[in-house]
């Protein structure tokens, strides 16, 4: 928990990318939930900037253009950077586009009552999000405070996101979907004043544990050490492009020390605005990421998972396996869901400061509950998914991209035994693979 103090403009602004705001509604109670605000049809979006861009309408102000951040547990309308900040209730719409293109003006969820926080975010005139070379202008943020009654899928491969009640089936039911499920991922939470009013936010951080250019092949023989770098990430629909610290780029190249990536003082300059301004660091290219469900049944490192995974959907330890990942005399054990992302071309990723002072506030607020923050994770890397952040049953949902070719969605491993009727876990589990139009993860 965090507790942080807005006593001007200047550090409002910086508050504003970094701290997360709410009610004392739906985002303080996980419990609650609003009525369905929204409809079971796509919803057009603006993703041209990396940022997901919606409209948001108020009455009687005009439209605003905004930032949907899922990494920002409250919502924000930008004054002007003369403004004083202050907090309404009011109803508010969520306006997409009129097909692939068209103007942020066509209404497609309304939520009731909801927290506006008025703050300039940033500390620029305009705000804006996306690349130095490309940048887009925003009025306001729309975060978490706002979606946590329902569920919202991101369907960012065809521009799209859905507001949905919630998403149907137990997690067992979902795995038997070919569904990878990430049971209790929002963590965080704390206070900030506003105006002398002390507003407290919930725990709506979608935080993931991350395999760093994962190589889980068991036929391949590998120290766990060369099988990629563990890492904690946190999501951001605000950015395209994902960011890891120095440490985390470090540890990466370790991992695969024998395919020589470059080293930092290599890398080409690069940068990107988020909602609170300009982060500056190296761009950088990992072979791969992997996802992987935090697991209190076998809690194993990120990377150990994959190769977990991978081992248990081949067999077992019974063969001539000489690193089982199972304990000692095991010849099964439980995994996780993994959600693996293969891009052809690498994962582009931003290479910040350990010192960078979104991942500082973030390591801040998540402690001591979580590990060190390495980064955020943009939206480029989740095209080639389809993502449920399932708000009312605390989960999160990926299963892989119609006709994708660089995603593989590995449902979590539970039951090593035959079911009376139906195909063991495993097998369900290799169904759902050979289902997968995917290629093996690939190598440096």
């Amino acid at each position: 928990m965090v507790s942080a103090r807005a006593g001007s403009l200047a550090g409002a602004a910086a508050l504003a990318g970094l701290a997360a705001l709410g009610g004392c509604t739906l985002i303080t109670d996980s419990f609650l939930t609003n009525d369905f605000s929204g409809d079971s049809f796509p919803i057009d979006v603006d993703t041209t900037s990396g940022a997901i861009i919606v409209g948001l309408r108020q009455d009687p102000h005009p439209d605003r253009q905004v930032v949907l951040d899922l990494l920002s547990p409250f919502t924000i309308t930008d004054p002007g950077p003369d403004s004083l900040p202050s907090v309404t209730y009011t109803d508010v719409v969520m306006l997409g586009q009129a097909g692939a293109g068209g103007s942020l003006d066509r209404p497609r969820a309304r939520f009731h009552d909801a927290q506006l926080v008025a703050l300039h975010p940033c500390t620029g005139d305009p705000c804006t999000v996306g690349p130095p070379g490309a940048p887009r202008a925003f009025d306001g943020i729309l975060g978490a405070d706002i979606l946590a009654g329902d569920a919202v899928r991101l369907r960012l491969g065809d521009n799209q996101l859905f507001v949905l009640a919630d998403v149907g089936g137990s997690d067992a039911g979902r795995a038997l979907a070919c569904d990878a499920t990430f049971d209790s991922p929002y963590r965080g939470g704390g206070t900030l004043v506003i105006g002398g009013t002390e507003l407290p936010f919930g725990n709506r951080r979608l935080t993931l544990q991350a395999c760093l250019g994962p190589d889980p092949d068991p036929a391949v023989a590998l120290p766990q050490g060369q099988r990629g770098a563990d890492a904690l990430l946190v999501v951001s629909t605000s950015i395209g492009i994902s960011i890891i610290d120095e440490s985390a780029y470090e540890r990466y190249r370790t991992a695969h020390r024998a395919a020589a990536p470059p080293a930092l003082d290599a890398l080409p300059a690069d940068a990107v605005y988020l909602p609170s301004g300009l982060v500056s660091g190296k761009r950088a290219k990992l072979s791969a990421l992997a996802l992987v469900e935090s697991s209190s049944a076998n809690a194993l490192a990120p990377c150990r998972q994959v190769y977990t995974h991978h081992v248990m959907t081949a067999g077992d330890c019974s063969g001539t396996l000489a690193d089982c990942p199972c304990e000692t005399n095991q010849l099964y054990c439980t995994v996780p869901s993994v959600l693996e992302l293969t891009p052809p071309a690498g994962v582009d990723v931003l290479v910040v400061p350990d010192s960078d002072p979104t991942l500082q506030a973030l390591r801040t607020e998540l402690r001591p509950d979580q590990p060190e923050v390495d980064g955020l994770i943009g939206t480029d890397v989740l095209r080639a998914a389809e993502i449920d952040v399932d708000y009312p049953h605390d989960r999160l949902l990926a299963r892989c991209a119609q006709g994708n070719h660089v995603c593989t969605a590995r449902p979590q491993l539970v039951l090593p035994n035959d079911l009376p009727g139906r195909a063991t876990v495993r097998e369900q589990n290799q169904t759902c693979l050979d289902a997968q139009p995917t290629g093996p993860i690939l190598r440096e």
